[in-house]
């Protein structure tokens, strides 16, 4: 009889770990595959005309949200790019500057200008402008995660986990999109995002720089997303999240098709 509760004991303990590595895996993709596509959905309908026409004729891509998790798929094979993604920030800075927290350029911030260089480079070959493209469509996605501008010290929140429906789940899977329950197909949900935008807004997003994009993340995450009370997860703390979550999908989705429409229309 004991020797069953020690092999139970021992399977339970095995469970949780899994359970651990199954969430904690997740954390890898900033947004989740559906946050991504979301905001490729969005960004699509902010396209101009000519330039829609322009990456399907020139590049084969039918639609931003196909090609919006790509750069995912690519880091698994390439663990250098992994950086790529985020720009953990130190704890007690307010701000992003890139001197201090990208000197290298090989973070979020430093790629989507890297990228942007080379998808408007009519001297640059098709292929590279192609996977220019693709990163971009990602990476604009990911620096509007708050927790991509993270501490670096709990790893933009990997560190930390919470209870969250029967699970323990790391702060920053919940806000890649752990806590959205997707209750519509992506295109309706993205559509409803996009609806609730004035012109005013978008006039107003459009103008705005990579490291306004940064500093907006920072500083949500440090307000919003680390600003958990003592309860733990409340009702109150998921709402806003909810609320902030959505916000970040649609600015990144219209100032993604605002950078393409930048760019390849002088093409």
């Amino acid at each position: 009889m004991a020797g069953n509760r020690k092999k139970f004991g021992i399977y339970f303990q095995i469970g949780q770990i899994l359970i651990l590595l199954v969430v904690n895996v997740q954390n890898s993709a900033a947004w989740g595959p559906q946050g991504h596509r979301v905001i490729g959905f969005i960004a699509e309908s902010h396209l101009q005309p000519e330039v829609k026409e322009l990456i399907l004729e020139k590049f084969n891509i039918n639609s931003l949200a196909d090609v919006a998790t790509w750069a995912d798929r690519t880091r698994k094979k390439r663990k250098e790019e992994n950086p790529w993604h985020y720009t953990n920030i130190e704890e007690g800075q307010g701000t992003y500057k890139a001197e201090r927290d990208c000197p290298s350029g090989a973070c979020v911030t430093g790629k989507i200008h890297e990228f942007s260089a080379i998808l408007g480079n009519r001297s640059a070959s098709l292929p590279q402008r192609k996977a220019a493209l693709k990163y971009l469509v990602h990476f604009v996605g990911d620096v509007h995660q708050p927790l991509h501008l993270g501490n670096k010290k709990d790893r933009g929140g990997g560190t930390l986990r919470f209870p969250y429906k029967g699970k323990v789940a790391s702060l920053h899977y919940l806000w890649d999109g752990g806590l959205i329950d997707w209750p519509r197909p992506l295109l309706q949900y993205a559509s409803h995002l996009n609806d609730r935008v004035s012109e005013d807004e978008v006039s107003m997003w459009k103008r705005s720089t990579v490291s306004d994009w940064a500093n907006e993340s920072r500083s949500l995450a440090l307000k919003v997303a680390y600003n958990i009370e003592e309860e733990g997860l409340t009702k109150s703390y998921i709402e806003r999240c909810r609320e902030v979550i959505n916000l970040r999908l649609t600015q990144a989705g219209v100032r993604l098709a605002h950078l393409l429409n930048r760019i390849l229309t002088i093409l």
